[in-house]
C-alpha cells in the first residue's frame, strides 16, 4: 500500500513539473488577445476564487494573524502582482524556451543574496555552479553570438525574465518564515489573494501598465484564451501547489525538490510542439549548463532536515 501511495505521489509531482514547464506556452497563448496585466488579473482571479473556496471549506488552520497582513501584502506583490506581470511582459519579446531556462536560475540568485546577507556561505562548488549556470544562460540568450547581444531580437524579453528571476528570489527569501509559520499551501493561498487584490487598480481603468481595461478585452476573447487562463489559474496555481506541498508531506522536501529540474525539459518540449519554436545546439548546451549549475549550487541545501522547500518559479 505504501509503495502504491509513493508511486502516485511521484506521478502527481511529475504532472506538476509538466504544468509549470508548459505554463509559459499557455501564457503565450493568452497574450495573443490580452495585455500582460489583464491576463495576470484573469488568471489570478480564477485561482483566488478557488483558493477562497478551499480556505472556507477547511475547519482548522485556514486563518492568518492580522499582524502578518503587511507581510502577506508584500509577498503578494512580489509573487503575484509584479512577478506575473513582468513574466508575461517578457514573454511578449522572447520565447517560452528562453523564459523557462532563465527562470530556472532563480535559486542561483537566492543563493547569491543569501550569501550577501550572511545567511549562507558560498563554497567553491556553489561558486562553480553559479558560474556554470550564468554561462549557460549567456549561451542561450546569445545563441553563440556574444558580440551582437544588444541587437538580438529576444534581448528585451530575456532581460525582463532575468529581473523576474530576481523578484522570485526576493519572494523566496522574504517568505521563508511565513511558509514555516503557516501551512505552506494555506500561505500560498493568501499570497494569491493579497496579490490579486493589488492587481485591481490596474485592470479596470486604462493606465500605462494596462492601456486597455480588462472589461474591454474580456468580452472579445476566444476559447483558447479562456482555456489558457483556466489552465494557468486552476492547474498551474491551485492544483500544482496542492500537489507540491502534499509531496513534501508524503515523501519529504528533498525528493520533492528534485522534480523541479524537469520543468525546463517540459518547457522545451511545449515550445517546440505548440509554439513552433526551434532549439539550437547552443540552446541545448546552455540548458544543460543551467540545470547542472543550479543543481550544483543547491546540492548542499538538499538535506533531509529541510521541511519547507524553496518555492519554485515559472508557475
Amino acid at each position: 500500500m505504501q509503495t502504491k501511495i509513493t508511486s502516485n505521489i511521484y506521478l502527481a509531482l511529475t504532472s506538476v513539473s509538466f504544468l509549470w514547464g508548459t505554463s509559459f506556452a499557455a501564457a503565450k497563448t493568452g497574450l495573443a488577445e490580452l495585455t500582460p496585466m489583464n491576463l495576470v488579473a484573469l488568471r489570478c482571479s480564477i485561482a483566488s476564487l478557488v483558493f477562497s473556496i478551499i480556505l472556507l471549506s477547511m475547519r482548522t488552520g485556514n486563518k492568518i494573524e492580522r499582524t502578518d497582513f503587511v507581510k502577506f501584502a508584500v509577498l503578494g506583490f512580489l509573487a503575484i502582482t509584479s512577478y506575473f506581470y513582468i513574466q508575461c511582459t517578457g514573454l511578449q519579446y522572447t520565447t517560452t524556451i528562453h523564459s523557462a531556462l532563465i527562470m530556472a536560475t532563480s535559486p542561483i540568485f537566492t543563493g547569491i543574496f543569501s550569501s550577501i546577507l550572511g545567511w549562507e556561505h558560498l563554497t567553491m562548488l556553489s561558486s562553480l555552479g553559479i558560474l556554470t549556470a550564468f554561462t549557460g544562460v549567456a549561451t542561450i540568450v546569445t545563441n553563440g553570438q556574444f558580440a551582437d547581444i544588444l541587437h538580438l531580437d529576444t534581448i528585451k524579453g530575456d532581460l525582463l525574465l532575468f529581473i523576474n528571476a530576481i523578484v522570485w528570489s526576493g519572494f523566496t527569501l522574504y517568505g521563508k518564515n511565513i511558509l514555516q509559520k503557516y501551512r505552506p499551501f494555506v500561505a500560498m493561498a493568501y499570497i494569491h489573494l493579497f496579490g490579486t487584490v493589488l492587481l485591481i487598480p490596474f485592470v479596470f481603468i486604462a493606465n500605462p501598465l494596462s492601456p486597455i481595461p480588462l472589461l474591454d478585452q474580456i468580452s472579445k476573447i476566444s476559447a483558447p484564451t479562456v482555456a489558457a487562463a483556466m489552465y494557468l489559474g486552476l492547474l498551474c496555481s491551485v492544483y500544482a501547489y496542492f500537489i507540491w506541498y502534499t509531496g513534501v508531506e508524503k515523501i519529504g522536501a528533498v525528493r520533492t525538490a528534485v522534480f523541479s529540474y524537469f520543468n525546463p525539459l517540459f518547457a522545451i518540449i511545449a515550445g517546440i510542439l505548440f509554439m513552433k519554436e526551434s532549439i539550437t545546439l547552443f540552446t541545448l548546451a546552455g540548458a544543460i549548463m543551467v540545470i547542472t549549475g543550479v543543481y550544483v549550487t543547491n546540492y548542499k541545501k538538499l538535506t533531509p532536515n529541510k521541511t519547507v522547500p524553496e518555492t519554485k518559479a515559472g508557475i
